[in-house]
């Protein structure tokens, strides 16, 4: 696994966030309850991370893993972590590790959709 450096405020928001409509699954890492997969939609990554759409209170710092299939069929898992929550809208999550083969998996499928990107403010 290739450990994600972490970046200030202002590089983060240099990534390309790709607007995307798929599923994603997760399974939180720290639950007093013990695991959990959870099937939800995604609402746009970056290489640094991805946006949940979900409802469910989970707070920041909860560590969990997520994965999901890129349109190629190649399918990422990352340990991760919530950076935000939006009461009612999702999740922010920050990917902490990243396999070497998704990172560049990944970068291609985001720098495939550049036209469709936006910087995240």
């Amino acid at each position: 696994m290739k450990p994600i450096k972490s970046s200030s405020a202002a590089e983060r928001r240099k990534a390309n966030r790709a607007e995307v409509t798929a599923q994603v699954e997760y399974e939180l890492t720290n639950s007093s309850s013990g695991p959990s997969r959870v099937r939800r939609n995604m609402a746009n990554i970056s290489i640094g991370g991805l946006f949940i759409a979900t409802e469910e209170p989970i707070r920041a710092g909860t560590r969990m893993v997520v994965r999901f299939e890129l349109p190629n069929k190649h399918r990422v898992i990352a340990v991760s972590r919530v950076r935000y929550a939006k009461k009612g809208v999702g999740l922010g999550v920050e990917f902490l590790s990243l396999d070497e083969d998704d990172h560049e998996e990944l970068k291609e499928y985001i720098n495939s959709l550049q036209p469709r990107t936006r910087k995240s403010a």
